[in-house]
């Protein structure tokens, strides 16, 4: 069984952008799937997408810890929602994930060395996010055990999986780049470049989806 999941709280983003992150999934997933949004307002999300409310105080970012918990079961793929997808999702369904398993930021300027002015600084990305059944049971308990000063201590997930002592592994970094950052700091660079040897791009440094009027719109659909 597969879940793929995604999360929408607030305003930010609206039903369309998880309508068509699942029409994208259908598109591109070559097996059976379940999909569902963590949400805290199922206001125009189209069948077949499951809605599972938000019932934690967690906000922002935040909200993507709890699926950890929630979704324990068969293979889990988290996606965000500002992401295209660009071709079948065979190398990210072959990850035999050990823990919860995220992107390495390589298109990020920190790549080599992450940026000392930065008070916590990562070379994470959960734009994307693989686990298998309770693997994120680790993460999601640590995260309650420290609530109240990973949440004044970080600026979202992705410091805090890099900087405290919880176990994360890596997707292999074939399978995203980034659409305003590139595929890799200092060797290829070039922003809102198709580049169509990779699974995904991420939108997470700049405008999003519907603002643009580039090749974004042929694969977000």
């Amino acid at each position: 069984m597969i879940n793929v999941i995604c999360v929408k709280q607030g305003d930010k983003y609206s039903s369309d952008y998880v309508n068509r992150l699942y029409n994208m999934v259908k598109r591109n997933m070559p097996k059976k799937f379940n999909f569902y949004c963590y949400t805290d307002d199922a206001t125009g999300l189209n069948k077949p997408i499951v809605p599972v409310e938000i019932e934690s105080d967690l906000t922002q970012w935040w909200p993507k810890i709890d699926c950890l918990n929630i979704f324990k079961e068969g293979s889990n793929i988290l996606f965000d929602l500002d992401i295209v997808i660009l071709n079948p999702l065979h190398r990210l369904l072959s990850v035999q994930t050990r823990t919860v398993s995220v992107l390495y930021s390589q298109w990020k300027e920190g790549y080599l060395t992450p940026r000392t002015r930065e008070r916590f600084p990562t070379l994470y990305n959960s734009s994307i996010m693989k686990w298998e059944w309770h693997q994120g049971k680790e993460i999601y308990d640590y995260f309650q055990k420290y609530k109240e000063m990973i949440l004044f201590k970080y600026e979202g997930v992705d410091r805090y999986l890099f900087n405290e002592p919880v176990q994360v592994d890596l997707l292999p970094t074939s399978i995203a780049y980034s659409y305003w950052k590139g595929a890799r700091y200092l060797k290829d660079t070039t922003p809102e470049k198709l580049r169509d040897d990779y699974e995904v791009c991420i939108l997470n440094h700049g405008r999003k989806q519907e603002e643009l009027n580039t090749w974004i719109k042929d694969y977000w659909k």
